[in-house]
């Protein structure tokens, strides 16, 4: 029976993510509060509004074929995915080169809705911060030297594909987290606490929210989005 799966596999896009059921209670984030996720919703809907059906992300996920010679693998393929989305959990696809890994994850996302896939390419020196944000602190020493006197930390700070996926947004988004089998050792133990916690802190601007505390920061796909004392929280597991 198909009655109970989310994702088909078929590249058809439908709005059947809203009849998955609320998470286990042991995977069920606090999130923002309410007027942070209403900003983020109605930007979230502007965004996606704007998005080109011509995008690598449209593309990538209209042409997803399982390769397999055995339908049995492609139904543990598409109920692995199932899995995932109910329990609220990543997945680690393996596989040969070519064999359809990362496009899994632009398939998910273009059937699902979404929008675009959050990828992160990881190396042997990739940190969870790299991940997290990037604070460009000698430009913001530059502006100082140069005169200038905003306050507006949040222009010099943007988040990264897993700080974005960590938003709430009102649908989970699909982070691709690519070769992490090149990353350092402590890396997937870090995700892990993460991932498990469903939140993390930017220091440069949790220091400043006696003064102020909401601060628009930059996305790793280019929303400006609020956040409020330097704290990021999950609403929607990624």
């Amino acid at each position: 029976m198909n009655d109970w799966k989310i994702f088909q596999g078929n590249s058809q896009p439908h709005d059947e993510i809203n009849r998955l059921p609320e998470p286990p209670n042991w995977r069920k984030f606090i999130g923002a509060d309410n007027q942070m996720i209403k900003q983020i919703e109605q930007r979230w809907q502007n965004f996606l509004n704007g998005i080109d059906e011509a995008t690598e992300y449209s593309e990538r996920g209209k042409s997803f074929r399982i390769h397999s010679d055995s339908n049995n693998d492609r139904n543990s393929v598409i109920n692995m995915v199932n899995a995932a989305l109910y329990l609220r959990r990543p997945l680690l696809v393996t596989g040969k080169p070519g064999t359809g890994k990362t496009s899994l994850a632009y398939a998910v996302a273009y059937e699902l809705k979404l929008g675009p896939v959050l990828p992160w390419y990881i190396t042997a020196r990739s940190t969870l911060k790299d991940g997290l944000y990037d604070y460009d602190a000698i430009a913001r020493l530059q502006d100082v030297q140069m005169g200038e006197k905003s306050k507006d930390i949040g222009r010099y700070i943007k988040l990264g594909a897993l700080g974005t996926a960590l938003l709430p947004f009102p649908r989970p988004r699909v982070l691709l987290i690519d070769e992490i089998d090149k990353s350092d050792i402590n890396l997937p133990n870090d995700l892990l606490n993460l991932f498990e916690e469903g939140k993390f802190e930017i220091p440069e601007l949790a220091r400043l929210s006696k003064e102020v505390s909401q601060v628009e920061v930059r996305t790793y796909d280019g929303m400006d989005v609020p956040i409020k004392d330097g704290k990021v929280r999950c609403q929607n597991f990624p």
